[in-house]
């Protein structure tokens, strides 16, 4: 049997996601300091890939009507959002006449083969209304989340190929810096939060597979030094996370 993230390690993962990330917020400083004056008086948000809904409840005292997509029903089971239609589809069975303010992918590209990008972030532009823009965010080329990584694979899908790819496009984009991160109140929780990171971003699952006992364990030890290192004064665990948003104006 391959290596594997059981379903309790996969929970814990998505809770401190969802509970912790500071994301949410910086997106909506960036909506309300650099695009707030640009929309309409009742702006439209699309937000792919919206997991929890925590960034669209961050965003919704500022848009009239927000459209969430998310494929996976037990993401959004507690969400109440007034304003909000949920549809529990993935984005490539989307189809609106629709045409957004904000069209928003928030750390989705991920899970979409690089050599779909271009094709995925053509559509997203096709949901963008004329004046508006599309966000993506990624986890930058830099900081601690993305040395935890590169401690494991040196071909990581991290923000910069984002910038590569919309460069190759000829898209016009400015680059916003911001610093989000993740607290765990324990070890393990935040051991299995470095793990996840690693399974999930640094390896495919055919490697995993042959991956044996003896590499099993250096890995898990190299992890657990990346948990130690998290650890604040305080005793809770804090991995900090360098982020790329990434504005794509809509002529």
């Amino acid at each position: 049997m391959g290596i594997t993230l059981s379903p309790r390690e996969y929970a814990t993962a998505f809770r401190l996601l969802a509970s912790t990330a500071r994301h949410p917020e910086n997106i909506a400083r960036l909506v309300e300091e650099r695009l707030s004056a640009r929309m309409s008086q009742a702006p439209s948000l699309l937000d792919v890939g919206a997991g929890s809904g925590k960034v669209a409840q961050a965003l919704a005292p500022r848009f009239g009507s927000l459209t969430l997509l998310e494929p996976n029903p037990e993401q959004v089971a507690q969400l109440r959002l007034e304003k909000a239609k949920v549809l529990i589809e993935p984005f490539e069975r989307f189809d609106s006449s629709e045409r957004f303010d904000l069209v928003l992918c928030s750390h989705v590209l991920y899970h979409v083969p690089p050599s779909d990008w271009p094709g995925f972030i053509d559509r997203l532009l096709s949901f963008v209304r004329p004046g508006g823009h599309a966000l993506i965010i990624m986890a930058a080329g830099r900081g601690p989340t993305f040395e935890l990584c590169r401690d494991f694979a040196d071909t990581l899908n991290f923000g910069q190929l984002l910038l590569d790819t919309l460069g190759r496009m000829s898209l016009s984009h400015e680059v916003l810096p911001a610093m989000s991160g993740f607290t765990a109140r324990t070890f393990e929780e935040m051991f299995t939060l470095c793990r996840f990171f690693v399974l999930e971003g640094c390896f495919t699952a055919e490697q995993l597979a042959a991956m044996g006992p003896e590499a099993s364990r250096e890995m898990d030890r190299k992890l657990r030094l990346h948990a130690e290192a998290c650890l604040r004064p305080d005793g809770t665990y804090q991995l900090e996370q360098d982020e790329d948003m990434v504005l794509i104006p809509r002529p």
